[in-house]
C-alpha cells in the first residue's frame, strides 16, 4: 500500500483534484497553520495533521510539519513496506498510480531519495549549513518594506555569527536533494525514532538554509539505508540544481514556474509520476487533464 503524505497551503484547488486521482489510497495533509484548513476537502481517505506548523520558506519549520506529517502517516501504513510519498499541494499525478505500485513491487525497498553531497567544495552548498539564514525569524516572503527590512536583518544575523566548521558535520554524510521522496514505512520508521540523532542533526541546521532538502536525505544517507537508495553513493552536488534530484516528480528547474493544465500533457519521463507545480486557476480543466492522464489502467 501507498500513503500519500501532503504538504500545503494556502489555494486548496490543486490540492482538491490531486486528492480525487489519488483516492482511494490513504492521504495525509498537514496544512500550513496561517491557512484556513476549511477550504480542504473532507473524504474518509483523507486525515489532516492537527497539530499544525506556521511554516515560513526557508526555514526549519518545514522540517518540522513534514515529521508531523510523518508520525500521522505512519499511522496509516499496514506494513514495513508499505512507501510514503512525500507531495506538495501543488503536485498533481501525471500517470496511472498502478504504474506507481508497479514499481514499487518490482523495486521493494528502494528509497527514492536522490541527494548530493554538500560539503564538496562548492561555495553555495557549504554556506547552506556553514552560515546561519534565519528564515523562520526573518521571512523571506514578507512584502515590501519588511521583506527588505526582513533581508537586513539577516544579514546582519550572518555578520555577528561566526560560521560553522565542516568538522562539525563530521557525524553525517551532508546531503541535498528535492524534498518530495518516497521512503519505505521501515525507514521513515527507523529515521524518526533515533531521537538522539534526529536531535544533533536539527541543532546542526536549525538556522540552514532550506533544512527541509537537507535534514531527511541527510539521516537517511548517513545510516544503514544508505545503499538502498537511488544514489548511493552520493556524487558532489556540484552546480546542480534540486530539480535534479527529483526522484518521482518532474519539476520545472526555475522551481517557481507553474505548468499549464495544457502543458501537463507533454511531460512525463521514466520515473516522473507527478508534476510541480501545476496552475489552479483553471480547476476544471486541470481536473480534466489530471483525470485523463491518469485515468489509464482503470484508477477512475
Amino acid at each position: 500500500m501507498t500513503v500519500f503524505a501532503v504538504l500545503t497551503h494556502g489555494d486548496s484547488r490543486v490540492f482538491r483534484v490531486a486528492a480525487e486521482a489519488l483516492s482511494p489510497h490513504q492521504i495525509v495533509v498537514h496544512v500550513d497553520a496561517t491557512s484556513n484548513q476549511g477550504e480542504y476537502p473532507l473524504a474518509e481517505n483523507i486525515t489532516y495533521v492537527r497539530d499544525r506548523t506556521n511554516v515560513r520558506w526557508g526555514g526549519f519549520s518545514v522540517v518540522e510539519a513534514t515529521e508531523k506529517l510523518y508520525a500521522v502517516a505512519l499511522e496509516k501504513c499496514t506494513s514495513p513496506d508499505d512507501y510514503i510519498v512525500l507531495l506538495s499541494g501543488q503536485c498533481v499525478p501525471i500517470r496511472p498510480l498502478t504504474e506507481l505500485e508497479a514499481l514499487f513491487a518490482e523495486r521493494p525497498g528502494v528509497l527514492y531519495c536522490r541527494a548530493g553531497l554538500l560539503l564538496d567544495g562548492y561555495e553555495m552548498n557549504e554556506r547552506r549549513i556553514l552560515r546561519e539564514w534565519h528564515f523562520d525569524k526573518f521571512d523571506a516572503r514578507a512584502q515590501g518594506l519588511r521583506r527588505r527590512g526582513a533581508a537586513a536583518a539577516r544579514k546582519v544575523k550572518q555578520l555577528v555569527t561566526p560560521p560553522k566548521k565542516k568538522s562539525e558535520f563530521s557525524d553525517f554524510t551532508m546531503v541535498a536533494g528535492s524534498q518530495w521522496t518516497a521512503l519505505t514505512a521501515a525507514a521513515v520508521e527507523s529515521m524518526m525514532s533515533d531521537v538522539g540523532t534526529r536531535s544533533r542533526l536539527a541543532g546542526l541546521l536549525r538556522h540552514a538554509l532550506a533544512p527541509d532538502e537537507i535534514y531527511f536525505h541527510t539521516l537517511i544517507h548517513s545510516g544503514d539505508w544508505a545503499s538502498r537508495t537511488t544514489s548511493a553513493p552520493p556524487q558532489p552536488k556540484g552546480d546542480k540544481r534540486t530539480a535534479d534530484f527529483a526522484n518521482l516528480h518532474h519539476i520545472d528547474r526555475s522551481l517557481t514556474r507553474y505548468l499549464s493544465p495544457d502543458e501537463l500533457r507533454h511531460i512525463g519521463g521514466p520515473l516522473e509520476f507527478f508534476a510541480r507545480k501545476a496552475k489552479g486557476d483553471d480547476p476544471e480543466r486541470l481536473r480534466h487533464v489530471v483525470r485523463e492522464m491518469s485515468s489509464q489502467g482503470g484508477q477512475w
